[in-house]
C-alpha cells in the first residue's frame, strides 16, 4: 500500500510542458463551421467588490473575465489595453471601451446591470487579425461583482469574427445586434445582420437563442 501511494504522488507531481501555441497569425479566427468563443467563467469572488449602483463602478480598473478570449484568469487592462496569453490563440491584444458601458434591467431586480464590450485581436490594425468581439455583463449582489455572462456574436460565415452593431439590456434579457461576414465580403465590410436574443436561465447565467438574421 505504501508503494502504491508514493507512485501515485510521483504521478502527480509533474506534469508534461503545454503543446506550443500556435502563433495567431497563423489560423484564421473563424471558418464557416466555427463556433462562437465558449470556456469556463472565472470565479465571481476573483472579480472584486461593487456598488450596489454599477454606474457608480470603475469600469476602467475593473478586472474583466478572460473567458470571451479563452483566457483563464481576469484580464486588468491599463488604458484599456492589455497583452495576454490565450489558450485558443497565443499571445493577443486585448481590449475594453470603459465609456461604452451599457445599463438596463436583465436579471428582473429593478437594478440596472451593465455590459462593457471588449475584444481581442492578433495586435494587427487589419480586420483579418480580429479574432473576437463581446459584451460582459455583469450585475452587483451584495456588494461584490458577479458575472451574469458573456455575449459573443452567434452568427459566423466567411472567416472573419463578427461584430456588433449595439446591444440593448432591458425587460429580462439582452438584445445583440451583429453584423457578420459572408464569404464574399471583404474583412472590413461585414454585409450580413442578425439579432440574437439572451435569457437568463434557471442557474442565474445568460443563455444564447438562436441568431436570427435580418440582412
Amino acid at each position: 500500500m505504501t508503494a502504491l501511494v508514493l507512485a501515485l504522488g510521483v504521478g502527480c507531481s509533474s506534469s508534461p510542458e503545454p503543446d506550443a501555441k500556435a502563433s495567431p497569425a497563423s489560423q484564421p479566427p473563424y471558418t464557416e463551421t466555427s463556433e462562437p468563443p465558449s470556456a469556463p467563467s472565472p470565479a465571481d469572488d476573483a472579480l472584486g467588490s461593487a456598488p450596489d449602483n454599477l454606474r457608480q463602478l470603475d469600469w476602467a480598473r475593473t478586472a474583466v473575465p478572460g473567458d470571451y478570449c479563452h483566457v483563464a484568469d481576469p484580464i486588468t487592462f491599463t488604458a484599456g489595453e492589455a497583452t495576454v496569453r490565450s489558450e485558443r490563440w497565443g499571445t493577443v491584444h486585448a481590449e475594453q471601451y470603459p465609456d461604452e458601458v451599457v445599463y438596463g434591467d436583465v436579471v428582473g431586480d429593478s437594478r440596472a446591470e451593465a455590459a462593457l464590450r471588449v475584444g481581442c485581436d492578433t495586435g494587427g490594425q487589419t480586420g483579418s487579425g480580429r479574432l473576437v468581439w463581446a459584451y460582459v455583463v455583469f450585475t452587483s449582489e451584495e456588494q461584490r461583482l458577479r458575472l451574469v455572462g458573456t455575449v459573443t456574436p452567434q452568427k459566423y460565415e466567411g472567416g472573419q469574427a463578427s461584430s456588433f452593431e449595439g446591444i440593448d439590456l432591458a425587460n429580462g434579457q439582452v438584445t445583440a445586434r451583429e453584423n457578420w461576414h459572408r464569404s464574399t465580403d471583404a474583412s472590413c465590410c461585414p454585409s450580413g445582420k442578425a439579432v440574437t436574443i439572451w435569457r437568463v436561465g434557471d442557474d442565474g447565467t445568460l443563455k444564447a437563442g438562436a441568431p436570427r438574421v435580418t440582412q
